[in-house]
């Protein structure tokens, strides 16, 4: 099998088809598209929970897992108030490489007001690097923003910008072969791309009354979220390349590794479906957070990308273009 996330048919086939009926306590679990799942907590909140796990060689690895988790979370209007973490780390690595991990973690979470309850630690001789998974709890008010809500006319939203983590990685990982065309203080500025890929601003921001789902960019980036909100609702999208919000540094940095920044992943940025886009839109602005409506939900089967007269029909995600950076 290919290394990296499986795919959707394997996803299908070997997990979600295996898993039992959902208890009544459940508002949402499994399945595509799908960042959190919920669960009733009382007669006014639910529980949330959401996952992520970073497996790749890069620099900092725990930040990269903690900001997915908590933004996966927060995808569903609730807001993250702990964490748990699995670190598993090379056993040819020392005792300070945990502290530093740990450190790392614990200084996150207290600049977002975050507890963290501890998790579990283990050193493995089979690793080549370390695989840390973050796990975030939360809670939200009653209000269900729940991917079978979209309809066809919806409103697609983007916040953040494409292969914004991409971004962060390569220029923290590979800073010596960019720096052979880009000059030092331009890859100063891509640094700062991906310096924080929490999303707890935006989602603040956003009035949930007119969000009809909110769905992470992340493994796969924007082209792979793009088909998830399709395959989870059954709707089509039709999408405008050049209203999707990407950096020129993100440009730069990808070209020179032969990456498509629309399939690389991009963390720090999300999609927004609503039935009253242009309204939300300007709701956001006012707030001063940068969104752009890049397209909308159709009644047809496509799932389509323009870029002026040339059309692409996305298909099923087989793949993060990062793993050709770090798998090699």
């Amino acid at each position: 099998m290919k290394a990296g996330k499986i795919t959707e048919p394997q996803c299908k086939r070997s997990v979600l088809n295996l898993l039992p009926p959902n208890g009544s306590n459940v508002i949402q679990g499994a399945g595509i598209g799908r960042d959190y799942s919920a669960f009733i907590l009382d007669a006014e909140q639910h529980l949330v929970t959401a996952m992520s796990t970073m497996s790749l060689p890069t620099k900092n690895p725990e930040r990269y897992a903690f900001w997915k988790a908590c933004n996966k979370l927060e995808t569903s209007g609730g807001t993250a108030t702990a964490i748990m973490a699995n670190v598993l780390l090379p056993a040819r690595g020392n005792e300070s490489r945990i502290k530093e991990i740990t450190r790392s973690l614990v200084s996150l979470c207290e600049e977002h007001q975050i507890s963290y309850l501890g998790g579990h630690t283990e050193l493995l001789e089979e690793l080549r690097c370390p695989i840390i998974t973050v796990v975030a709890y939360g809670t939200r008010e009653q209000h269900i923003c729940s991917i079978q809500n979209i309809k066809p006319g919806d409103s697609i939203l983007m916040v953040g910008t494409a292969a914004m983590e991409t971004t962060a990685m390569l220029v923290n990982d590979q800073w010596e072969a960019l720096n052979t065309r880009y000059a030092t203080s331009y890859l100063d500025v891509a640094a700062e791309v991906g310096k924080d890929l929490s999303l707890h601003k935006v989602f603040s921001a956003l009035d949930m009354s007119m969000v009809t789902y909110v769905h992470d960019i992340s493994t796969g980036g924007v082209f792979s979220a793009l088909w998830e909100v399709g395959e989870g609702t059954g709707c089509g999208l039709e999408v405008r390349l050049k209203d999707i919000p990407i950096r020129q540094e993100t440009i730069e940095v990808c070209e020179f590794f032969d990456l498509n920044p629309y399939m690389a992943t991009s963390g720090g940025s999300a999609l927004i479906i609503s039935s009253n886009g242009e309204a939300l839109l300007d709701i956001l602005e006012k707030k001063g957070i940068s969104a752009r409506m890049i397209g909308q939900t159709t009644s047809q089967n496509d799932r389509i990308v323009l870029n002026d007269d040339d059309t692409r029909y996305l298909t099923p995600p087989k793949g993060d273009d990062i793993y050709k950076i770090y798998r090699n």
